[in-house]
């Protein structure tokens, strides 16, 4: 939490220009008044102006106070949330929860909503990428089962130095191999297919991606589209036979 002191000719006016230059919502808005601005007795003293001290508070304090108050609007009983950040991506996860059942939601349904409408919230800002919410280890325990049946190719990738392309997968699928293999230094992630189930190649750090599609089966390549065959000119006699 950062405390930083603003002056200005009114109390509205600080607050305005404060929260316009920090993108702070209500919400969010926590101040200290230090000087109640006072105008001059008939320009014999000089009139004195605003002092303000405001808390900024962090991206991940930001995103866990709106996650805290989201979770008491829709009247849900927790602990607490943990919140950790990793580069530009934020990690919430809501413990102690009395109605995890609702939280979660079939299949994680309800969890998928929350976390969309969340990143809805924060997705101007630059120094964040995405937010993951998970409820009393439901994520982690999903996707640790889910990761099992792709640890053989995904070691392989690592201990032969050859791309491994795995079998087409939804979006959802696909963000936990990418945030899986994030984790080593050594490996890589490629995205290949249209549509809405793709395909990941996992590669060595070493290799290029460049290197890794030209080892990559044609079929499976995003870059590598049949070229139509040119339409072929009859020729002027062809022509006069067919009138």
């Amino acid at each position: 939490m950062t405390h930083i002191e603003k002056t200005g000719t009114s109390l509205e006016q600080v607050i305005r220009s404060f929260k316009q230059e920090h993108k702070i919502k209500d919400w969010e808005l926590k101040y200290e008044v230090i000087k109640q601005p006072r105008s001059g007795f008939l320009g014999l003293f000089a009139s004195k102006k605003a002092v303000v001290r405001f808390e900024l508070p962090s991206i991940e304090e930001r995103v866990a106070v709106f996650f805290e108050n989201l979770l008491h609007k829709i009247g849900i009983m927790y602990d607490s949330v943990a919140v950790k950040m990793e580069g530009k991506t934020i990690h919430m996860e809501v413990k102690g929860c009395k109605e995890s059942g609702f939280l979660i939601g079939k299949n994680g349904s309800m969890l998928e909503t929350l976390q969309y409408f969340t990143n809805r919230v924060f997705e101007d800002e630059k120094s964040l990428d995405r937010i993951y919410l998970d409820a009393n280890g439901y994520r982690e325990r999903k996707e640790a089962a889910f990761l099992k049946q792709y640890l053989p190719q995904i070691k392989s990738a690592k201990a032969k130095g050859k791309p491994v392309t795995l079998e087409p997968m939804n979006a959802s699928d696909r963000r936990i191999i990418h945030r899986f293999v994030e984790k080593d230094k050594a490996l890589k992630t490629l995205t290949l297919g249209e549509g809405d189930m793709k395909r990941i190649v996992v590669f060595s750090a070493n290799q290029s991606e460049k290197e890794v599609l030209s080892q990559t089966p044609k079929k499976f390549d995003r870059k590598r589209h049949p070229k139509p065959k040119p339409r072929q000119r009859r020729k002027q006699g062809d022509a006069n036979q067919n009138s």
